[in-house]
C-alpha cells in the first residue's frame, strides 16, 4: 500500500493513505486537498491501479516536481520519492498490506441473464468424479482421471511436501508397473538433492538414495530431454551396483520443466522386464512431469515468498523496509560479528512512568504503551530510523546505520521533534476517553557506534553498542516532559537547522568531562519551513507551536474550544518560561488530522517570527539551572 507524507506546509506530518486515485489541488473539493497559494485548484493528479502509483501534471501553473524534476508526461513512483506541487512537499512511502481476496461483483466484465434454460438433456459429471478414478473404466479414461489428478496438485501448493508426493503418487497410478520412484531437486547434477521417494508395496528406506547414472541425470539436465532404459539397451546407464544390485530392467529418467527452467529431476524404474516401460509410456511421464511441474513451481515459490516475508517482518523489526529488502536480496552484507558505523542514537522514556505502573493495572498499562508505542514508531520510520529495541517505556532508535546518507542527526532530531508533536494529540484523546496524558523526554547522541549482530548463536539480535549509546541514555534521563536534548556532536552535524537554548553543562556518569547540551526546539527543512515543538499557554490553555511556514506565519495546535483572536501567546518551555510572543492574528483554521486527537490546528500570525531569537541562527542561552528543571 502506497502511502503520501506531507512534509511541508499547515498539513506538515500528516499521512494520507492512497487506496485509489486522488485529484490534487488547492480546491477544498479535491480528494487531496494542498493548502498551498502556489498550487493550482486541480494541480495534478495521482493514478492508483492497485498495484502501481504514478502522478500527471493537471497544466498547473507552477508545474508538478518528482525529486525536484518537473514533470512532463505521466511518472511513475517509487518509495521514498518527493513529490512538490507548490510549496508543498509529500515523500511516497511504501506500506505492505496483505490485500483482500474479495472481489466484488461490480467488477464483474460479463453479466448474468435471469431467464431460465432447458437443462433437461445436459450431461452431469461430477467434478469429484473427474478428480478420481471411479466410474471411469477404459485406460484412455482412466489416464484422463490421473492427468486431472495431477492438475489439481496445484491447490496444495501452500504444501511443498505434499505437492513433491503427489508428483509421485500420479506416476505410481499412471503406471502399475512402477515399483520405485525418485524426485530430485536442482537443475544440475552437483545440486540434485533427493526430496521425495516412493516405493510400491512398501516403505522406502530413508537410508536410500537414488541410485541413478550420473551420466544419464547430466545428459538429460544438459539437454532438457527425457530418457528410456531398458536393460536390453542400456544405452549410457551405468550397469554397476546403482543398476545390477538393485535388478532394474526399466526406468525413466524426466527433467521438470517450466519456461525452460529446470527444477529437478524424476525417475521411476521396475524390475520387471516383461513390463518394461515403452516410448509411450515416456510421452505420457513427459505430460504429466510438465503439468506437475507447474505446480511444483508455484510452491517454490510460495515458499520462496512466505520465507522473504518472514524474514522481511524480522528485518523490519530493526531496520528499515528499504534496507531490510537489501540484506534479502544480497546486497547489503549483516556479518555476525560488529562494524563500526558514524550514527545517530535516540532515546525516550515515559516521565513517571514507574509511579503510573504502580498506580493502575497491569494490563492497563500494557494497553496504554501499545497504544503509545503505535503512536511513536512511525515518527521515527518516517524519518528513516530504525528500531533497535523497546525497553519497558523507552525506546531505542538509530539513524546512520547500517547505511550512512550522512544526515543521520538531522533525521533523528526530525523524529524526535515529531515524537513530541504526536503525543500531543494522543494526550488529546487519551483525555478524552478519561485516561491519563503522558510525559516524554527524548535524548540524542551522534558519533561512532559498533553495529552488528550480537549474541550466543541460537539468539542473536542486530543491535548498537559503544560510547555513544550510552551518552545518548544518559542524556535522555536528564530530559523532562516536552523536551528533546542534544549533544553537542549532534547540535554541530545540524549544520546550523537548529534552534533552540544552550544548557548549563552537566555531569553524567562515566564522563570525565560534563557534557554541553542543547534544548532542540525547532529545525530546518525545505523551502524554508522551520519544524517546531514550542508549549505556549494561551488564556490558561495549553497549545503548541509546530511549524513555522516560509512565508513566517506558524501553525498552533490547539485545543478547539480555544478562542485564539487577539488573545496572547506566552511559552511555556521549561527551560525558558514565560516569555510573551505577542497577540494572535488568526489567519486560517485548518482540517482536522487523525493524528492530532482532539486538537485542532491554525495558521496563525505573530509579529515577531523570530520568537523573541529563538529561531535565530545561534540557540539563545538557558538562564536556569538543573535544578530548576523537575522530572
Amino acid at each position: 500500500m502506497y502511502e503520501l507524507v506531507f512534509l511541508s506546509g499547515t498539513r506538515a506530518g500528516e499521512v494520507v493513505p492512497v487506496k485509489s486515485s486522488l485529484l490534487a489541488g488547492r480546491s477544498p473539493e479535491c480528494s487531496l486537498e494542498i493548502p498551498d497559494p502556489n498550487a493550482s485548484r486541480q494541480h495534478a493528479r495521482l493514478i492508483f491501479d492497485g498495484t502501481s502509483l504514478s502522478i500527471v501534471d493537471n497544466r498547473s501553473a507552477n508545474g508538478t516536481f518528482v525529486n525536484e524534476r518537473r514533470i512532463n508526461e505521466p511518472t511513475r513512483l517509487k518509495h521514498d520519492d518527493i513529490i512538490r506541487m507548490g510549496e508543498t512537499r509529500l515523500r511516497v512511502q511504501m506500506r505492505r498490506t496483505i490485500a483482500n481476496p474479495t472481489i466484488s461483483s461490480e467488477s464483474s466484465v460479463f453479466g448474468f441473464h435471469d431467464s431460465e434454460a432447458d437443462l433437461s438433456q445436459s450431461i452431469v459429471l461430477p467434478m469429484a468424479t473427474l478428480a478420481g478414478q471411479s466410474g471411469l473404466g477404459d485406460a484412455a479414461d482412466r489416464r484422463f482421471a490421473i492427468l486431472l489428478k495431477a492438475m489439481n496438485l496445484s491447490k496444495d501448493i501452500d504444501q511443498l511436501d505434499r505437492v513433491l508426493e503427489g508428483i509421485l503418487e500420479v506416476m505410481f497410478e499412471l503406471f502399475p508397473q512402477v515399483e520405485r520412484g525418485f524426485l530430485m531437486l536442482g537443475n544440475c547434477v552437483e545440486r540434485l538433492q533427493p526430496k521425495a521417494v516412493r516405493v510400491r508395496g512398501g516403505s522406502p528406506n530413508p537410508q536410500e538414495t537414488p541410485r541413478v547414472s550420473t551420466s544419464i541425470c547430466r545428459k538429460a539436465l544438459s539437454e532438457r530431454a527425457a530418457f528410456l532404459f531398458n536393460d536390453s539397451n542400456p544405452g549410457d546407464f551405468d550397469q554397476g551396483m546403482s543398476i545390477v544390485s538393485l535388478r532394474i530392467r526399466s526406468a525413466m529418467t524426466v527433467p521438470l520443466l517450466v519456461e525452460q527452467e529446470i527444477l529437478g529431476l524424476l525417475q521411476v524404474d521396475t524390475t520387471d522386464r516383461a513390463r518394461a516401460f515403452t516410448s509411450r509410456d515416456l510421452e505420457l511421464a513427459v505430460a504429466i512431469s510438465q503439468v506437475a511441474s507447474i505446480a511444483l513451481r508455484n510452491a517454490q515459490q510460495l515458499k520462496r515468498i512466505e520465507n522473504e516475508t518472514r524474514t522481511r517482518d524480522n528485518l523490519c523489526r530493526f531496520l528499515p523496509a528499504p534496507v531490510a529488502q537489501q540484506v534479502i536480496d544480497g546486497t547489503l552484507d549483516l556479518a555476525l560479528g560488529g562494524k563500526t558505523y558514524h550514527g545517530t542514537v535516540l532515546f525516550s522514556d515515559i516521565v513517571g512512568f514507574t509511579r503510573m505502573s504502580e498506580e493502575m493495572p497491569p494490563e492497563q498499562v500494557v494497553e496504554t504503551m501499545n497504544r503509545y508505542f503505535e503512536r511513536m514508531v512511525p515518527c521515527i520510520r518516517n524519518e528513516g530510523g530504525s528500531i533497535d529495541k523497546f525497553i519497558g517505556d523507552a525506546i531505542m532508535a538509530f539513524w546512520g546505520v547500517p547505511i550512512a546518507r550522512g544526515n543521520s542527526a538531522l533525521q533523528g532530531c526530525a523524529a524526535a521533534l515529531a515524537m513530541q508533536i504526536a503525543l500531543a494529540g494522543f494526550n488529546s484523546a487519551e483525555l478524552a476517553a478519561g485516561r491519563r496524558a503522558l510525559g516524554q523526554g527524548i535524548g540524542l547522541n551522534t558519533g561512532p557506534v559498533v553495529a552488528g549482530n550480537i549474541g550466543s548463536p541460537d539468539a542473536l539480535s542486530y543491535t548498537l553498542l559503544g560510547d555513544t549509546v550510552n551518552t545518548a541514555s544518559r542524556i535522555e534521563h536528564h530530559a523532562v516532559r516536552e523536551q528533546v536534548l542534544v549533544s553537542q556532536a549532534t547540535w554541530r552535524e545540524l549544520g546550523g537547522a537548529g534552534h533552540g537554548l544552550r544548557m548549563p553543562p552537566i555531569s553524567v556518569r562515566n564522563k570525565a568531562e560534563p557534557l554541553q547540551l542543547y534544548s532542540l526546539r525547532g529545525l530546518a527543512r525545505d523551502g524554508g519551513e522551520i519544524m517546531l515543538f514550542l508549549p505556549v499557554e494561551c488564556e490558561r490553555q495549553r497549545a503548541w507551536l509546530i511549524r513555522r511556514l516560509a512565508d513566517h506565519s506558524f501553525v498552533l495546535l490547539h485545543p478547539p474550544a480555544l478562542d485564539l483572536r487577539g488573545r496572547v501567546l506566552t511559552s511555556a518551555l521549561p527551560e525558558w518560561p514565560e516569555r510573551n510572543f505577542g497577540k494572535v492574528e488568526l489567519l486560517a483554521t485548518m482540517p482536522a488530522q487523525n493524528a492530532d486527537g482532539r486538537l485542532l490546528r491554525s495558521q496563525i500570525r505573530l509579529s515577531d517570527p523570530s520568537l523573541l531569537g529563538l529561531l535565530g541562527p545561534e540557540p539563545l542561552v538557558c538562564a536556569l539551572g538543573w535544578d530548576a528543571l523537575v522530572r
